[in-house]
């Protein structure tokens, strides 16, 4: 048995519009900035220097001393004295003239010597050691570091990110369905007939294969 019949398959078409995005947008950029650094150098600075040292030497000089001598000298001094005579009981001859209970006295001369110190000054001739000192110089120059700095600036660059606001647009894409695609097609179903059993006897039914179709 042959049918006529439809047969569809669905079908799909892509619909695409324009969008603006907002977006950000990640740039290079150059950043620069001074850079200080301090450079030292050394050097040698040689200065002139005298050294003088002492030593000493002994000198034998002629001069003049001063010194005392101490003599003692005899000096005598005569004075006068009064010397009396112990008392007498009676008579008496003094004078010329006779006493009783007096005494006898009288000055006499008495001399009295001592001796005196006498300073003389003497200056001898002496000789005296002196110490007498000797300079001797010598030329040692002294070297001294000289540490000179000075700071040296540059300019350095570096790249940076920057980052900008900005708009892109897109295409913003969506699938739907579309028509379907439709064909006739001629479908053979396959038929089917019954047969009556009798009793005793039965005839075996023939079936015939349904014939394909495409789907």
């Amino acid at each position: 048995m042959v049918e006529r019949a439809e047969v569809c398959t669905p079908a799909f078409k892509t619909m695409c519009s324009s969008v603006e995005l907002d977006i950000k947008r990640v740039l290079d950029t150059e950043q620069c900035y001074t850079v200080t650094r301090t450079v030292c150098s050394e050097s040698t600075q040689v200065i002139d220097n005298n050294i003088c040292t002492y030593s000493y030497k002994e000198r034998t000089e002629e001069t003049t001393a001063k010194t005392a001598e101490v003599t003692f000298e005899k000096q005598c001094k005569t004075q006068m004295v009064t010397v009396c005579q112990p008392a007498q009981y009676g008579y008496g001859h003094a004078y010329g003239e006779h006493r009783y209970g007096e005494n006898l006295c009288k000055e006499v001369a008495q001399e009295t010597c001592y001796n005196v110190p006498v300073v003389t000054v003497v200056e001898p001739t002496v000789e005296v050691v002196l110490a007498e000192p000797i300079k001797t110089c010598v030329d040692k120059p002294i070297s001294l570091p000289v540490i000179s700095c000075e700071a040296l600036s540059e300019e350095r660059c570096i790249t940076v990110p920057k980052v900008e606001d900005d708009t892109e647009v897109v295409d913003k894409c969506a699938t739907v369905l579309a028509d379907p695609d439709c064909q006739d097609v001629e479908l053979t179903l396959p038929k089917q007939s019954c047969v009556e059993l009798v009793y005793g006897y039965a005839e075996t039914a023939h079936h015939e294969e349904a014939p394909a179709y495409p789907h």
